[in-house]
């Protein structure tokens, strides 16, 4: 178990004070059937996985399932279900008992009343005080966040709704193999992300050896996972018309405009195309931290560190994967991953700066993210806001040395933003400086943070 103690500890707090509902949400692959497992396999109860079926064979499955709690596991049958929520009732009156709805969006699609025929149960067991934990677990974020909505009939019920989210570049680290450095544990981080299933499908090696053997190589579980999850999304009836976007932003157009050029397609349904992407987790629109936000210097970007390197590398170079020339897309990739990797650092830093560094290295920040000017000749990699002021300025190089000039840079950024940046503090993040940077650094107050740091 790589982090999630917190959630361990909820959900098991959940499990010995009965009744409680759980809804808990998160996106396919990170990890909410295994942390679910370990949080209760040793609880009496039952645990229904479901996929997309019809409403009856989803009971019949509940149905075997849920007969292992008699002694004798006689037949068990439910023709709806008030019948299997009333018999998980019984049984949790006879002794306290969890039961775990797993995938709960293919249940209610089969059934589109069954928030309301859970409510109705959960109110009645709440009521009689019977002793049962119920977890509603679901990937399909949009459907699983109108169950917490005002308007549904499970709205307030919840006690605990966590949102299970991709691990950070340090918490995905420890998938990695215990002799790699800092800068592998990023480029690790950087290809496969923070979604524990991608983690283990990469293995434990070289970010070479990952990309070489696990993604690139036909019908390997990652070669075309950004595919398969696309496809299943209930809200997208043209994938094809997505993977052009997503490929788009990942080839580096992040306005619409930009996008909607690349793609053909028409202004007003590109919007509501990225719109259902941002709902899915798949992209976010990011705005400038600034002290006067314009809605005109927003772009977007894809949310996954894995989609990112997916669509850039893979997608375009699938003809050639198809016929097994593996060396010439790895050569093509090793060409430009440098370049790859600058965005990829950029987030591993500002992910540092808020979480993990000391009040003496980094002022605490209301706000964290990146400046961009209207016309995007300034960039500024990391800025960090409180109130009105500008209190940190970053720049981020992933350089094996990187040069003085950098020093001279930040400087001109702090100035350009004027007087509410003039007490800003300043640092550099690099794989390694060069000695005049060093120097000049030193002179100019400004802190260097290492690859290495980035772990410490």
């Amino acid at each position: 178990m790589i982090d999630r103690e917190n959630e361990l500890a909820q959900l098991q707090q959940a499990a010995d004070s009965p009744p409680r509902l759980v809804i808990l949400r998160g996106r396919r692959r990170v990890g909410k059937s295994f942390l679910l497992d370990r949080s209760l396999a040793e609880r009496r109860g039952v645990f229904f996985q479901a996929d997309e079926q019809s409403e009856q064979a989803h009971l019949d499955l509940l149905a075997r399932e849920a007969a292992r709690l008699l002694p004798s596991n006689p037949p068990l049958r439910f023709d709806d279900w008030d019948a299997a929520l009333r018999f998980l009732g019984d049984q949790a009156a006879q002794a306290p008992l969890v039961v775990v709805l797993d995938e709960f969006q293919w249940l209610w699609q089969a059934q589109p009343f069954l928030d309301s025929i859970v409510q109705r149960h959960w109110d009645s067991w709440e009521r009689a005080g019977t002793p049962i934990t119920l977890i509603l677990s679901g990937s399909a974020l949009t459907m699983m966040e109108k169950l917490l909505d005002h308007s549904s009939p499970l709205f307030g019920r919840a006690q605990y709704r966590p949102l299970l989210l991709p691990l950070d570049f340090r918490q995905a680290a420890e998938f990695a193999g215990p002799k790699l450095s800092a800068q592998e544990k990023l480029e690790r981080y950087a290809v496969l992300g923070g979604v524990p299933q991608y983690q283990v499908w990469g293995g434990r090696g070289y970010v070479r050896d990952v990309i070489a053997d696990r993604i690139l190589v036909k019908d390997q579980a990652l070669h075309e996972e950004p595919l398969h999850l696309v496809r299943a999304e209930q809200q997208i009836r043209d994938p094809g018309t997505y993977f052009a976007m997503v490929s788009a932003i990942a080839h580096g157009a992040t306005r619409p405009s930009e996008i909607a050029n690349r793609t053909g397609l028409e202004l007003p349904n590109l919007l509501k195309m990225l719109s259902r992407l941002a709902e899915l987790g798949y992209v976010e629109l990011r705005h400038p931290i600034s002290v006067r936000p314009e809605n005109k210097r927003s772009v977007y970007r894809l949310c996954d560190p894995f989609f990112r390197f997916w669509f850039r590398f893979v997608f375009p170079n699938r003809s050639l994967l198809a016929r097994g020339r593996v060396q010439e897309v790895l050569a093509t990739i090793e060409r430009d991953f440098d370049t790859f990797m600058g965005g990829a650092f950029e987030d591993c830093c500002r992910e540092w700066v808020g979480r993990y560094a000391t009040s003496e290295q980094a002022p605490s920040c209301e706000e964290l993210g990146a400046w961009w000017s209207r016309d995007g000749q300034v960039e500024i990699d990391i800025t960090g806001m409180t109130r009105s002021s500008y209190v940190l300025l970053g720049s981020c190089k992933w350089n094996q040395q990187a040069p003085a000039q950098v020093v001279g840079k930040l400087l001109e950024h702090r100035d350009f933003l004027g007087a509410r940046a003039g007490r800003a503090k300043l640092m550099i993040f690099a794989r390694g400086f060069a000695p005049q940077l060093v120097e000049r650094a030193r002179d100019e107050d400004v802190t260097l943070i290492s690859a290495e740091a980035l772990f410490a």
